[in-house]
């Protein structure tokens, strides 16, 4: 079996599996259920005639992907493509959304015509048990606090500040703030320093959120004079991150409060390209190591070429000219071969709307 048969396989099997499990409600395909309507037990002890609803399903990205049968792990609300996932979109200047009913309809329809019109809509064909389902399908999906912030985009966040304060070489300082945070109220403390922990969890990350803004503030105050301007901008892009997750924790939002997280997620996209570095993907590195390379032929042939006429020291200082030349160069790659695309950060630009 090739691998796109098994992967179609295995989402007819998923599909099947939930519409047994989601058979009490009413099948667009299965005309032959009643009403929908049924006896429940309620707290009180009374039974009532009631009609259930799916209203929501809470799941991590990829798991929404699957369920609504999209092609790519990204947006499930609107049709976004990837290049645009680091993108801050403002609530009024959003996508159009996924056509769930134009999906199924070409779905049932199994005809050549019908799948030459699905495929470049990045959907896959077959049977979708929530297409299937009265309901609003991109409603379905609501903001996923665990699987978004803690353990998402905050885990992001503490692996770009390790990659930035390593950089500067602030590092054995940092270990040291964060180890002499002390006990307040429901902060515990740390007892491990950032390259000891092997695996942050959703409480480890929120309790880190509580003083993470202040060690890296307290890392720049140590930091030489030099340093204190992009050290202002990492300050000022974690600050933001940090108050749209402590924003998001509320219980309940007004006006006031979504235009905080906002806000926060403006200023977020205006400073996170302080951690660019940090987000260089697996080809960036090969493409740096590539131009180390021809980079450190061109020193080759230059000493070679001006060996007799540079006295020792120019020789020194030469070399110490490409040292911060070849860096430089390097730095500049890997920027340019690393963005924030990816869908985690994407989905907080839905929040505020999906709030509402």
């Amino acid at each position: 079996m090739r691998l796109d048969e098994m992967k179609q396989t295995n989402r007819d099997v998923l599909n099947e599996v939930l519409r047994w499990v989601l058979h009490p409600l009413k099948f667009k395909q299965n005309l032959s259920a009643e009403s929908g309507y049924y006896n429940v037990l309620h707290a009180d002890g009374n039974f009532r005639r009631c009609k259930p609803d799916l209203a929501a399903w809470l799941a991590d990205c990829p798991e929404y992907s699957d369920l609504h049968h999209l092609e790519q792990h990204g947006c499930f609300w609107f049709k976004c493509t990837k290049n645009e996932h680091g993108d801050y979109v403002p609530p009024d200047k959003q996508h159009p959304w996924w056509d769930h009913n134009l999906y199924r309809t070409l779905s049932d329809a199994n005809t050549k015509a019908a799948e030459a019109e699905i495929l470049p809509r990045h959907v896959h064909r077959g049977f979708n048990v929530v297409r299937n389902i009265p309901c609003m399908v991109s409603d379905l999906p609501k903001p996923d606090l665990l699987h978004t912030m803690p353990i998402g985009m905050l885990d992001h966040l503490q692996k770009w500040i390790f990659h930035f304060i390593k950089t500067h070489e602030q590092f054995d300082k940092y270990n040291v703030i964060c180890l002499s945070v002390p006990a307040y109220y429901d902060l515990t403390p740390t007892t491990k320093s950032y390259e000891e922990v092997s695996q942050w969890n959703g409480k480890e990350m929120k309790k880190m959120s509580q003083y993470l803004i202040g060690v890296v503030t307290q890392s720049r105050q140590r930091g030489s004079p030099t340093q204190r301007p992009i050290f202002n901008r990492a300050i000022e892009s974690t600050r933001a991150l940090l108050e749209f997750y402590m924003y998001a924790r509320y219980q309940s939002h007004d006006d006031a409060i979504l235009s905080y997280m906002e806000g926060a997620m403006c200023r977020f996209d205006t400073f996170n390209d302080v951690f660019l570095l940090g987000r260089a993907g697996k080809k960036a590195p090969a493409k740096a190591s590539a131009l180390r390379t021809e980079l450190f032929k061109k020193r080759k042939v230059d000493n070679e070429t001006n060996a007799e006429t540079r006295t020792p020291s120019r020789k020194r200082g030469k070399m110490n000219a490409w040292r911060d030349f070849i860096s430089h160069e390097i730095d500049v790659s890997k920027e340019l071969n690393a963005d924030f695309k990816f869908p985690k950060i994407h989905l907080m630009s839905h929040w505020v709307e999906q709030i509402r």
